[in-house]
């Protein structure tokens, strides 16, 4: 009698472990990878941005552009979802090195950036985000102000 409950145990756990593996965590399924083409953001400017979505609330981007380089991480409080509209925040980076376009002075500094925006993640690939949000320039002296970015690429 014991071992039939044995079994019985064993039989259980098994399939279920065989059924969980073949139910995909919702991130997995999404195309965590993308190249974007950015106005402003982690580009200063214009540039392009890589992505990838390090977890179902978390992604990390790199922007390479006019006139400078810069990094971010976006959270997205509801989870990440293809085919939806997502709300989110998070923290971006961008260090410019450029001319003034009032003074002609060489200009080297860090943008630091706190986005709040909205971002779709199409089925087939397509990608879009725009955030707006509070700003610090920090040059010779830092300033504040708004900031913003637009992004159009494709998810892979």
């Amino acid at each position: 009698m014991k071992n039939q409950y044995l079994i019985l145990i064993c039989f259980l756990f098994l399939s279920s472990t065989i059924y969980s593996q073949e139910i995909k965590n919702e991130t997995n399924e999404i195309r965590k990878n993308a190249i974007s083409f950015n106005i402003a953001g982690t580009t200063p400017i214009i540039g392009i941005t890589y992505e990838r979505i390090v977890s179902d609330k978390i992604s990390l981007e790199i922007g390479l552009g006019i006139p400078g380089i810069g990094v971010g991480m976006k959270v997205f409080p509801f989870g990440i979802r293809e085919g939806k509209l997502m709300f989110h925040t998070g923290i971006t980076a961008t260090y410019v090195k450029s001319k003034d376009i009032w003074s002609g002075k060489d200009v080297t500094g860090v943008i630091a950036y706190l986005p709040l925006g909205m971002s779709y993640f199409g089925k087939y690939g397509f990608n879009f985000g725009i955030d707006v949000g509070p700003a610090a320039g920090m040059y010779d002296e830092t300033k504040f102000g708004p900031y913003g970015n637009l992004k159009v690429g494709y998810r892979f």
